[in-house]
């Protein structure tokens, strides 16, 4: 199937030449905030948008291999149990190469968190969250605006190593906020999703369809966020794995 149309922004612009963004548009309302998330960032990219019209999740990533990143819809707000049973934009954010950005509906009102303004990232510490963490400075710094980093620890105990890690992490770069919480990612990361202009989480994801569901923290975030949220997949083999597998908090 073909896309339904290519739309250029035409615009000049730090990123004028650079891959298009791909959108799927499925007559929803989180597939309309979709497009329109996509047209704003292709317009501040100095791109172009690709419109396909709904498919097989398959179809959607043969459709995007020049694509810079992936733009999809997502219901918002479902309930833990139905976070099992998957959907096309779970579905390609486990599989595509490159990043995904899940747009949802509005969410109800929620006043705006510590982090509002700024991108929003978890991590492990390990070589998993590493493309997760680097797309996070990366779109921060093109947007003009600090990252905020989460790392979330089983005790109290663990704070200090945590908070070493994280500064370790923000030396050389400017505006880091660094949030340590003996609390689940997820929990942390949704609040401070509030008020955001984006959140980023990693996926574990192999590159077929048949590869591994994302994270929990991930499922998570990506059906609760206050704000889009892009999913960047780690390569297929990074040091750090066997720690992820093992049930870390931000796993």
């Amino acid at each position: 199937m073909t896309p339904q149309c290519d739309r250029s922004a035409d615009q000049e612009g730090p990123h004028a030449g650079t891959a298009p963004i791909v959108v799927e548009v499925d007559g929803t309302a989180s597939g309309r905030e979709a497009v329109a998330w996509a047209t704003r960032e292709a317009i501040r990219r100095g791109t172009t948008v690709r419109v396909l019209s709904p498919r097989d999740p398959g179809e959607v990533i043969a459709d995007t291999q020049d694509a810079s990143m992936i733009v999809v819809g997502s219901a918002s707000f479902l309930a833990m149990s139905d976070l099992a049973r998957g959907s096309t934009a779970m579905a390609v954010a486990v599989c595509a190469d490159v990043p995904v950005i899940v747009v949802r509906p509005g969410p109800p009102h929620a006043e705006p968190g510590p982090s509002a303004g700024r991108v929003v990232v978890g991590t492990d510490g390990t070589g998993l969250s590493e493309a997760a963490v680097g797309f996070a400075f990366a779109e921060a710094r093109e947007r003009g605006c600090g990252v905020t980093v989460v790392h979330a620890v089983e005790r109290e105990d663990q704070r200090p190593e945590g908070e070493e890690m994280l500064a370790r992490l923000a030396a050389g770069r400017t505006d880091v906020r660094a949030v340590v919480a003996a609390d689940l990612a997820s929990h942390v990361l949704i609040e401070e999703s509030a008020g955001a202009r984006l959140v980023v989480v990693g996926s574990r994801g192999h590159g077929g369809l048949g590869g591994m569901l994302l994270g929990s923290v991930s499922q998570a975030v990506v059906h609760r966020a206050h704000c889009p949220v892009a999913v960047v997949r780690a390569p297929a083999r990074v040091p750090g794995q066997e720690r992820w597998t093992r049930g870390s908090r931000n796993a």
